[in-house]
């Protein structure tokens, strides 16, 4: 871990700089704030991104509360579960937000949303093929969800890995060693190379569902 790196607290008021972006400002998810609408926001800000790289096979073309009009129900109940601290246990969940001063601002609370991340204990249903619910000899921290804002542009570039490393952190504060997660493996394979060089190991390949979605399991050893 550099210098840069160990200098994210997680608190309302730290920023992380990743190289030369601008500073993250790190914030617990939160219902008042309406942030599971947020979340769902920042899917939909990935469809026309994703289709302009050619990777529209992630999730189609429709709008994503068109496509999945429950959608925001999975991140209400995150953020519910979050809002709880429950120490480590199948109801554990941690949800983050990473923020960036508005245009022209240093005010951090004038902030825009940059990127967003879930952890849980378990993992999703469609990789247990690959890895378990959950392993008690060699237990795991989940990444159920992480997502930037494309409508934020270049403020966005670098908050995933701002937030890769809000999860190292939350793994080490419970004792796990292991980060594990998904992601989309077509397109080249753009998304695991991606996780790759964030120091991520390919575990395995699967299809999901009907449509046979290609996706790959990768995991970071602490």
């Amino acid at each position: 871990m550099n210098a840069a790196s160990r200098q994210l607290q997680l608190n309302t008021s730290s920023t992380y700089t990743h190289r030369q972006m601008a500073p993250f400002t790190i914030r617990k998810a939160t219902l008042d704030r309406g942030d599971p609408e947020l979340f769902v926001d920042m899917m939909d800000s990935q469809i026309p991104w994703l289709s302009s790289i050619g990777s529209s096979g992630q999730w189609g073309s429709l709008p994503i509360r068109e496509a999945r009009p429950n959608i925001v129900s999975r991140p209400q109940d995150w953020i519910k579960r979050s809002e709880e601290q429950k120490a480590w246990c199948r109801e554990w969940c941690r949800a983050f937000v990473a923020e960036v001063p508005a245009p022209g601002e240093m005010d951090t609370k004038k902030a825009v949303p940059a990127a967003a991340l879930v952890l849980e204990t378990v993992s999703a249903s469609y990789v247990r093929d690959l890895l378990p619910e959950q392993d008690e000899a060699d237990p795991f921290v989940y990444v159920a969800f992480i997502m930037s804002n494309r409508r934020v542009a270049e403020a966005s570039k670098g908050a995933g890995a701002a937030l890769l490393e809000v999860a190292r952190q939350q793994a080490q504060e419970v004792g796990v060693r292991r980060i594990c997660l998904d992601c989309y493996a077509g397109n080249e394979r753009k998304l695991i190379r991606y996780y790759q060089s964030q120091g991520f190991k390919l575990i395995g390949d699967f299809k999901s569902d009907e449509k046979e979605w290609p996706g790959a399991v990768l995991e970071l050893r602490l």
